[in-house]
Formats: C-alpha cells, structure tokens, sequence
C-alpha cells in the first residue's frame, strides 16, 4: 500500500523516513515505525511545500517527496477507499444525507454534481462529503437552490431583493441588481462581482452577467461548487482537519447562512464514511 500514516510499519516507511532525513526534515530513526516524530516531519514537509498538512504520506505528499511517479500514484488512488471515495459514491448513500430528497432527483442530479467533482480531482472523502454538506445547506431535496424573498433581503412592501440592490460590498449599483444576482445554485454566492468572478473562472467570459439564470442549470451548478472548492481547497481542508466546520464552510460561502444544515450534514457524512 503506497499511502502511509501513523502506525504503519514496514520497508515503505523505511524509505519515507529515509527521504524526510536526507531532505532535513528529520524524523529520528529510520526503524520502520510511522510513530509521532515521521507524522511531526511530514507536517513539517507539507507546510513547507504548500500541501496539507494531515500528516499522512498521501498522493501529493508522495509526489512532492519524488518517491513515486503520477502514473503510479493514479493507479494506487483509483480503489482507495479514501483518496477515490467518489468511486464507490451511490445514489443509495448520498440518500443517506439527504432524507427529503426523492430517490429520482438524486438519481438524475448526483451523476454532474460527481462529473464535476472528478473533473477538479475533488475525489477523497473530505471533499466529497464536504461537497454534498454544502448542497445540502440551500436544497434538502438536492435540487438548484434559488434564493426565496425574505426580511432580510426585502424591505416591507418593497420590491423582491431591494436591499441587495445597492450591496457596493457585493457589486451591486441598483435596481435590479439585486434580483438578478440573488442566490442560486448548490451553494451560497450573490452579487454582481461573485457573478463575474465565476463567469471567467467556468469559461464562459460575462455570460452569467447577461443571464445569471444560467446557474440553475444543475451542469452549471454543479461546476461553479466544484470551482469554488478547488479555488480554496488546501484553506478549506485545513480548517476541516482542525474541526473547525464554521471556517470552511465560510472560507466557501463568506456567509453562516445554511451553517447548521451544512454541520448537520458534514458530521453525518464523516461519521458513516470517514
């Protein structure tokens, strides 16, 4: 087994703690026990390489370390439980999160929000779950979210979304502003500037400008999520790896908005799969 964490032993480690000790990261003896001085020289080599720093020798652990090439990495990946837990992703288990969902909405949806996620290598279990606890913060049926009238984004007797309209912190420059660039999609975002940003990062120039109802389209939908996961990715896992569910979901939404739901949800998906 190519990936390595605390308590394994065997010639792998070997060569793991003899790579960290030539590369200064030192680890202490080269015994072949993965113990708490090789995890504290992994954390040491992952920060220092931008990786995130779980202390396991994972896929980009091991790349950076030059200790196997990518074929061999992609092919060790492919059954792993954790690292290509999207393999083994069924509509059976994403019901499991998703208890109001009717089993056909998950059946024809699930499949682009998975296409998405593969296409941005979101395929461990962290991203997967995280992914699905996002969605599950704005649509318990696993449908597009749509953002709905409320007090807090409509004056009383006032037009849909007028006190988004003049948002500056948003982009927003009056009416109607705010209605076209309300909520939607599988996660939180609003605003012109959020709207223009995700147009040029998906590829399509301004077109969410001209029509923002594009992302209610479940390929677009799922897309921009996957976009804006990958965008923050080692932020998001990071703040994951120390429990701290409020930091990344912000980190994602730069909203508490759905938070509840969204923790909800993350703990479920960890505690039947992580």
């Amino acid at each position: 087994m190519l990936f390595l964490s605390i308590g394994a032993q065997g010639s792998s480690v070997v060569d793991l703690q003899q790579k960290l000790n030539t590369l200064r990261f030192p680890c202490g003896r080269e015994d072949g026990f993965y113990g708490p001085a090789t995890e504290s020289a992994v954390i040491a080599f992952q920060k220092s390489h931008n990786i995130v720093y779980d202390g396991i020798a994972g896929p980009e652990t091991l790349i950076s370390l030059d200790m196997y090439t990518d074929e061999e990495i992609k092919a060790a990946k492919e059954d792993h439980p954790v690292y290509n837990a999207l393999k083994s992703m069924t509509t059976q288990k994403v019901s499991a999160l998703f208890s109001q969902a009717p089993v056909r909405t998950i059946d024809a949806h699930f499949p682009i929000v998975k296409e998405a996620l593969v296409a941005h290598q979101l395929t461990d279990i962290r991203s997967v779950v995280f992914a699905l606890s996002a969605i599950s913060a704005v649509s318990a049926s696993f449908n597009v979210h749509e953002e709905a009238v409320t007090r807090f984004n409509t004056s009383p007797g006032g037009l849909p979304f007028d006190l988004y309209d003049n948002r500056r912190d948003i982009g927003n420059s009056g009416h109607p502003d705010g209605e076209r660039f309300k909520s939607r999609g599988y996660c939180i975002f609003r605003g012109r500037f959020q709207y223009e940003k995700l147009s040029t990062m998906v590829g399509i120039g301004k077109q969410l400008l001209e029509q923002p109802e594009q992302v209610m389209k479940v390929s677009m939908a799922s897309k921009i999520l996957a976009i804006l996961i990958s965008d923050q990715e080692k932020n998001i896992k990071c703040a994951l790896l120390q429990n701290n569910l409020k930091l990344a979901y912000q980190i994602l939404t730069k909203d508490l908005e759905g938070f509840d739901r969204f923790r909800a949800t993350y703990r479920k998906g960890m505690l039947l799969w992580g």
